[in-house]
């Protein structure tokens, strides 16, 4: 069986985009530092997975990560809302693709909603299947599908207010 080590490992660049999301939340939080934050707890945490939990590693890793996240969030303070220009948004998208600009007014849109609805879209635009979605975020496949209408039905009423 593999260690810990070896899962943080393979999952690191999972780890590391929930960081990077959640440390563009707030001014006060580094992406090193949430990812150490967040390893800490893996490290900490992962007999009580290997006796209580039965869902995939994975989704073990993304749960952990973004409760962790959150908690550094609301211990640092609210969540700074920065303006779109310092946001860190990486693009590796040709550019004859899809509009940049579209994506960053996406992008903009998205740092408006609250923790949980953020934390939905990026588990939705991670490509993860509502299944795995209920299971990192604790609630129902449907409730699943529920929220992410709402929330898509917010950004499109958000994104028609910023015109």
């Amino acid at each position: 069986m593999k260690g810990i080590m070896d899962i943080i490992e393979e999952n690191k660049d999972g780890i590391k985009s929930i960081c990077h999301f959640y440390a563009s939340m707030n001014p006060f939080l580094s992406e090193e530092d949430v990812f150490q934050e967040v390893v800490y707890n893996l490290l900490k945490s992962f007999k009580k997975y290997e006796k209580r939990y039965d869902c995939n590693i994975s989704t073990w890793i993304y749960r952990v990560a973004i409760n962790v996240s959150i908690s550094l969030i609301r211990k640092e303070g609210k969540m700074a809302y920065l303006p779109l220009d310092e946001i860190p948004i990486e693009i590796e998208i040709a550019d004859n693709e899809i509009d940049k600009e579209k994506i960053e007014e996406l992008y903009s849109v998205i740092k408006r909603l609250d923790v949980e609805e953020q934390t939905l879209v990026f588990l939705y635009l991670d490509d993860k299947p509502y299944k795995e979605i209920s299971e990192i975020l604790g609630i129902s496949v449907s409730n699943v599908g529920t929220k992410l209408q709402r929330v898509k039905s917010k950004i499109k009423k958000m994104s028609y207010e910023n015109l």
